[in-house]
């Protein structure tokens, strides 16, 4: 796990939240389900328990994509 993150990666069934540092900044980040279809590679149809299980890794195939979408605004 990078350690600009906090280790508190969560799923509630809906949103997968957690936080990583963008431009020097400590940034709480979310992703709804079809987010995470769309932007975590290997998993474009994960179920919850899926989800839950492997929070983790896709935080991290997530990262590109918040860090991205933080620049973008």
């Amino acid at each position: 796990m990078s350690i600009d993150r906090t280790p508190a990666i969560e799923w509630d069934g809906k949103v997968l939240s957690g936080w990583i540092t963008i431009a020097g900044i400590p940034t709480r980040v979310a992703a709804d389900r079809m987010t995470i279809h769309n932007h975590a590679p290997g998993f474009n149809d994960a179920l919850t328990w899926e989800i839950d299980r492997f929070r983790v890794e896709i935080f991290e195939k997530m990262t590109p994509f918040f860090r991205a979408a933080a620049n973008a605004r």
